[in-house]
């Protein structure tokens, strides 16, 4: 009966998704609005300490469950609320209207208001209010960008209180939940002082859970190269702590008494670590693997595995969105079922092909070495779908990798633990524990060492595969054909079943062509432009921005691995103002590590007199990226599409940057001499390029290029020093594409420029308003989807 409870579960995790699908969960109501000074009341359910590599800040958030905002306290007196009593037995009588509420991350001030000697952290578990400014979570706008409303929204916490100040506390708290809180403040201080910074964070991000404070560089290194999973407490972590626990424990105590013991420490252990779904799932199987023990009954890691996907849905549907979640699911699957089935591939195939056959015995090192490829292997297959769709692409060597790391992972998570151990015992020795600690950490410390270096390998090795955002009927079929080939596994013969495995991952690879893409991103205040062609390759005009903190990092990079972009054959810069060019320094530190080479950096040929745009080209220079000039009338083409320059004209004379932008014209042939498709790229150009373009003695060829096009790229944002009525008149764009921030300094788009596109009909979309804009054009048919839903 186990096998059909366990396909009973799987299909109530199938309807949970189905049903999430058809009909979206809702999504946590902030208990305020955005940017207003607001009271909190809440009860703590976690607080996270840690410093922010980039800034060298300590950084401390409090996590509120049941938090609610209260109108009934005055913001402006503080002084009667401070008194625990008067706020312990206020809060007491309003806890139950606020049990249902959403959950809310109060990141603290510098200073506080409580009298001095309280505490300035709240215990676990009990009540208080805090009064800061709140910040909703932002809304992904681009394709690929992490979108940080949903993902918070999944974990049940609707908003951020910033620059927050605990102005009361109630008496009650949870002490149980609290000591342990208190343990990890004690383990996260002695990694800390054993390790240097940035192997601190690593050693606190696998033992305690604390991932906020990682190396960032260090973090992206790892997940580069695959092993990030090491990182996140999952599986892998809680059972070499927990099978490790249970079989010290066994050594002087009955095996019911070490079963029960190592339990009830790894759920406190679960507690204490901030209970992550992955970590949850694996306790969770622990407690039932150990049951089964003491029952006598035989333990199914299937059965086991969609239990707990179960309970944890029921707890919160939202986690089947969670990628965590998902990799932690599908990694134990693959577990689970696929490399039992794969290890048994063949084994009908070769009784029938002539009985039984004798096959000398490997030695233990080439067994291990085969076993582990084999379960790597198995692992990676599963979780490849889920992977390519959270991060777009996927490291060829991370499973040889793997059976490097993972054998090294119970020395290093036994050799953390014991210096945890161990510097609490030598507290108050001075010098000659620190001494003592720091020669034990060696063997930790080489470890890690160990690691950064076959991640930095696999850096300079030609296997990443940018794979790019998967579709569903990818997900779906290569699913079905590793469905087939468990069922089949034994009847297949290894020599062609592992192929055939290793041959499924190509159906990701199939990215049909023969249209045009066009998406405009939404950077805020600043201009990204992205082109696919339909040979299938790509361009990029401008990234940059000067609302939005490394728009290039968090916008345009990732919105390039969605796209599966493994070569941008040009990246053409309108002009150097920031809003521009300040995300490009970080798309070429990208692309170097990646192996993503980098065709040219196309410039404006003319431009004002002594203006060179020095740093842009010394990142260019450092990148090895060969640096072209462009001037009206030239032109590159790629199969049936090209890029047109209209302006800057030779030489002219411009008096600033926007005057000089480089306007291109991309327009793809179709039949015979008709265009199927055209677009205007303007960058900042102003009224004098737009007449210099219009004038039949400079540039009578411009006039002609410019009727009738398809798209036009809305000069300087929406400024009304640019798009003049003439100008417009001689494009006659079918559609006109604004970028622009949301209540920006400058009032763009002005009012003059949307009044002469309403008058003349033409439709204009603004980034503010629908997110990134994608043209799609194929066989004369264009279709626009804008990223955010527009009324």
């Amino acid at each position: 009966m186990r096998r059909p409870l366990c396909l009973a579960m799987l299909g109530f995790v199938a309807a949970v998704r189905i049903i999430t699908w058809i009909k979206p969960l809702p999504v946590p109501s902030p208990p305020t609005e955005d940017g207003q000074r607001c009271t909190i009341v809440g009860t703590v359910r976690d607080i996270v300490s840690y410093t922010d590599m980039a800034t060298g800040r300590p950084i401390q958030l409090i996590f509120l469950k049941a938090a609610a905002s209260d109108t009934s306290f005055d913001l402006q007196n503080n002084s009667e609320f401070s008194n625990s009593d008067h706020f312990n037995q206020l809060i007491s009588n309003t806890t139950t209207e606020y049990k249902d509420a959403a959950q809310v991350i109060c990141r603290l001030a510098s200073e506080n208001l409580l009298p001095e000697g309280e505490s300035r952290l709240p215990e676990i578990g009990s009540r208080v209010r805090y009064q800061g400014k709140a910040r909703h979570f932002r809304v992904a706008t681009n394709p690929g960008e992490f979108d940080e409303r949903a993902y918070y929204a999944g974990l049940g916490i609707s908003m951020q209180l910033t620059d927050a100040v605990l102005t009361g506390k109630s008496r009650n708290y949870s002490a149980y939940r609290h000591f342990l809180y208190e343990i990890r403040c004690r383990a996260g201080d002695i990694l800390e002082t054993v390790f240097p910074e940035k192997e601190a964070s690593v050693a606190k991000a696998m033992l305690l859970g604390e991932k906020k404070g990682i190396d960032r560089e260090l973090k992206n290194l790892y997940q580069e190269a695959g092993i990030a999973h090491i990182l996140a407490i999952s599986g892998l972590h809680i059972s070499l702590l927990g099978m490790g626990l249970y079989r010290l424990l066994t050594l002087r105590l009955s095996r019911k008494t070490a079963s029960l013991l190592s339990s009830f420490v790894l759920i406190s252990y679960l507690i204490m670590t901030g209970a992550s779904p992955s970590a949850v799932r694996a306790v969770f199987m622990f407690f039932l693997y150990m049951l089964a023990g003491l029952a006598g009954r035989t333990y199914d890691m299937p059965t086991a595995l969609s239990l707990a996907a179960v309970l944890l849905l029921v707890e919160n549907p939202a986690y089947l969105s969670n990628s965590g979640f998902q990799l932690s699911f599908m990694a134990a699957a693959g577990a689970a079922v696929v490399i039992p089935r794969f290890s048994r591939m063949g084994s009908e195939a070769a009784r029938a092909g002539g009985g039984i056959r004798y096959t000398p015995p490997a030695g233990p090192l080439k067994s291990k070495l085969i076993e582990g490829l084999r379960a790597s292997f198995c692992i990676s297959l599963t979780t490849l779908p889920v992977l390519l769709a959270s991060f777009y692409e996927w490291n060829l060597f991370s499973v040889l990798l793997n059976v490097l790391v993972i054998p090294l992972m119970g020395v290093l998570m036994g050799g953390i633990l014991l210096l945890v151990l161990t510097g609490g015992l030598f507290t108050g020795l001075g010098a000659a524990g620190g001494t003592l600690l720091s020669m034990m950490a060696l063997p930790v410390r080489g470890i890690f060492l160990i690691y950064e270096k076959l991640c930095l390998l696999t850096q300079h090795l030609p296997g990443r595969w940018h794979a790019g955002m998967p579709h569903m009927w990818q997900i779906l079929l290569f699913y079905a054909g590793l469905a087939v080939l468990l069922v089949l596994a034994e009847k297949i013969p290894k020599k062609a079943g592992w192929p055939l495995a290793a041959m499924l991952c190509l159906i990701f690879a199939v990215n049909p062509r023969g249209e045009t893409q066009l998406t405009m991103l939404d950077v805020g205040q600043g201009d990204c432009i992205y082109i696919r062609t339909e040979s299938g390759n790509h361009y990029l005009y401008d990234a940059g921005s000067t609302s939005r903190k490394d728009t290039g990092t968090w916008q345009v990079i990732p919105f390039l691995k969605y796209q599966g972009v493994d070569r941008l054959e040009a990246v053409f810069v309108s002009h150097w103002d920031e809003d521009h060019v300040n995300g490009l320094d970080a798309v070429f530190e990208w692309a170097d590590q990646s192996g993503i080479p980098i065709g040219g950096l196309v410039l404006p040929g003319e431009g004002p007199d002594g203006d060179e745009p020095d740093k842009l080209l010394e990142s260019a220079r450092n990148h090895g990226i060969p640096v072209y000039r462009m001037i009206a009338g030239e032109e590159l083409s790629d199969g049936n599409t090209s890029f047109l320059c209209l302006h800057p004209q030779k030489n002219g004379f411009y008096k600033d940057r926007n005057a000089s932008s480089l306007v291109l014209k991309l327009c793809v042939k179709g039949d015979g001499e008709e265009s199927a498709f055209t677009a205007l790229l303007t960058g900042d150009v102003e009224a004098e390029g737009e007449m210099r373009m219009l004038e039949e003695e400079e540039a009578k060829y411009s006039r002609e290029l410019l009727e009738g096009c398809d798209i036009l790229k809305t000069a300087h944002h929406g400024s009304d020093t640019s798009t003049t009525e003439e100008f417009l008149d001689a494009a006659a764009p079918s559609l006109a594409l604004i970028s622009c921030a949301k209540n920006n300094s400058y009032g763009h788009p002005h009012k003059e420029v949307l009044q002469r596109f309403e008058e003349r009909g033409i439709p204009v979309l603004i980034t503010t308003d629908c997110g990134a804009v994608t043209i799609r054009s194929k066989n004369k048919k264009i279709k626009v989807q804008t990223f955010l839903d527009v009324d």
